[in-house]
């Protein structure tokens, strides 16, 4: 069976460009989300890129981050892709990330741990701080990071005042429920993609105006459903992802070795105006 690789792009289209030519491969079909905020880009050009896979660009959102529409774009996806056919793995990846094996490698790696899920958890309990997360209703998070000083400080100064208010009055949505916390790129099986999408319409209910939820919805899913007996213990979704020196930590070409030999599939994040020759080093390696 192929695999389906979600890829959720807004910006760096080099390395967009890169990372479809090395997961170009016949057992592989594509599946691309451009952020709707983004104008003129090629569709095309990308299309051809890949001479392989299948490639399908998803409906487009607006995406914002920490918002819920990062928890709905990933279910659009999911959806669409389970319409489209069954895969072995469905693996959700940024347009700035880059695989670190060969394709060849990663199907095997994926043969050998067949039903497992690849579902990285920071923690099982998460703190007071995470659980805010999801205990408060987050408004005004659509210009949280707007480049229009004026929108940005308006967004913020609101968004503080609902949360303090809400403290006062001590609103709690989670009712007691346990809620779990991780890095929301993941690769999972088909029976749990589509278990994911069968709770499409309940998460996002629970998840909405929520912060930064997509790291925390599919952790409390899986870990109160019977998909939890089959986590992968060993490297939870094997990216290497550092945050002790970013947020996170974009790599450079010093870093090329300590990637290539870190055990993990595939890495994030990249950037051409931080480092453009690790992405090509990495590209050659594997091309």
């Amino acid at each position: 069976m192929k695999h389906a690789y979600l890829i959720i792009a807004h910006n760096e289209f080099y390395i967009l460009e890169k990372l479809l030519k090395l997961i170009d491969n016949e057992k592989n079909d594509i599946f691309i989300h451009i952020d709707k905020k983004v104008k003129n880009f090629n569709f095309e050009k990308f299309k051809n890129l890949v001479e392989k896979s299948n490639i399908y660009f998803v409906p487009r959102i607006k995406v914002y981050w920490s918002s819920c529409s990062q928890i709905k774009c990933e279910l659009n996806m999911l959806e669409y892709a389970t319409k489209k056919g069954k895969y072995s793995y469905y693996h959700l990846i940024s347009g700035v990330d880059l695989p670190l094996k060969s394709q060849s490698e990663i199907h095997e790696f994926f043969k050998k741990n067949k039903t497992k899920e690849f579902i990285n958890f920071i923690s099982y309990d998460i703190d007071g701080i995470t659980l805010e997360k999801v205990k408060y209703y987050h408004l005004f998070r659509k210009s949280i990071r707007s480049k229009n000083k004026i929108a940005f400080y308006m967004s913020n100064f609101f968004y503080k005042i609902c949360i303090k208010i809400q403290k006062i009055l001590k609103i709690d949505r989670t009712k007691g429920k346990k809620y779990m916390f991780g890095s929301n790129w993941f690769s999972i099986t088909d029976d749990l993609a589509r278990f994911v999408v069968q709770n499409k319409d309940n998460i996002l209910k629970e998840y909405k105006c929520t912060n930064c939820a997509d790291e925390i919805f599919l952790q409390t899913l899986v870990y109160n459903s019977k998909f939890k007996k089959n986590l992968y213990k060993d490297n939870g979704n094997l990216r290497a992802i550092d945050w002790k020196r970013g947020n996170p930590y974009t790599y450079k070409e010093e870093d090329f070795n300590e990637l290539m030999n870190s055990g993990m599939l595939f890495a994030r994040k990249f950037s051409t105006n931080i480092d453009k020759k690790i992405v090509d080093k990495i590209y050659e390696k594997l091309r």
